[in-house]
């Protein structure tokens, strides 16, 4: 499908540029680009990657500003539900699952369970050595400074992640699922979980011929849709996508600690 070329006014620009600019020195915005845009060796464990899969399940459809209560069970608690204490257990779905009901606050934990339980069963009969060779060109990427191809081998890991895993995605895992994996890992730059605070941020300061609809980032071909938009004007006012996100994301709040930011990274 071909690709639409945005252009933007110098107001559109402008608003690119104060958001970051309005949110350089929160500590969310700094964490970012110490994870995501400086150069580095990036080695991903399997505990990390599981910790990665729990917090974008977690944060998927809840508050996860620095007081929410994600925000707190992925700051103190998440080890209770780690790789190791999974497999480790009959009733994985049943563990995780009443582990995040007793910790309280945390909507969907009958969902985040069955999820977990599946995706534990693809990635140990299988997945892991895929998921090694697919994330490879992600971490070669991130040993330099970003190159043209970039935005478009990230979105084919994210699609990866999503879709493809052990024949058929990691389960519950969709478009802004996947990036918010990535991401979380250090792996990405250019494909960003698009939420509610981007949508609404968009709405507001891009003068697009539509609404930016919420739900129709559901389908993947729509979430691609909005992350072309979103890619151009961050390329256009020379910003990387990855810190637009955290500082759109972190203006919602004003509260965020270098600990608070460490514990969704």
């Amino acid at each position: 499908m071909a690709q639409v070329e945005w252009t933007f006014s110098d107001e559109e620009i402008d608003n690119v540029l104060e958001i970051i600019t309005n949110q350089e020195d929160d500590p969310f915005v700094q964490k970012r680009r110490e994870q995501n845009v400086s150069k580095a060796d990036i080695e991903i464990t399997p505990d990390q990657f599981w910790n990665a899969h729990l917090a974008a399940l977690l944060t998927s459809q809840q508050r996860s500003g620095p007081d929410s209560h994600v925000s707190k069970f992925l700051k103190n608690k998440i080890q209770t539900v780690s790789l190791d204490q999974c497999r480790d257990v009959d009733d994985v779905s049943g563990f995780v699952s009443e582990t995040l009901e007793e910790h309280g606050g945390i909507r969907y934990y009958n969902n985040i369970g069955d999820a977990c339980e599946a995706n534990l069963e693809r990635l140990d009969s299988g997945g892991w050595d895929e998921l090694w060779s697919e994330l490879e060109l992600l971490r070669e990427a991130r040993t330099r400074e970003p190159k043209a191809g970039d935005p478009e081998t990230e979105r084919e890991a994210a699609t990866y992640l999503s879709e493809r895993l052990a024949g058929d995605g990691l389960h519950r895992v969709g478009s802004k699922q996947a990036r918010n994996i990535l991401q979380i890992l250090g792996l990405t730059r250019f494909e960003i979980p698009l939420d509610s605070r981007i949508t609404k941020w968009l709405n507001k300061n891009f003068d697009l011929p539509y609404h930016v609809s919420g739900s129709g980032l559901s389908t993947p071909e729509y979430y691609h849709f909005i992350m072309d938009i979103v890619q151009d004007g961050c390329s256009t006012a020379d910003v990387l996508p990855c810190v637009f996100d955290a500082a759109v994301f972190s203006s919602y709040d004003t509260n965020w600690t270098e600990s608070d930011a460490d514990a969704i990274f």
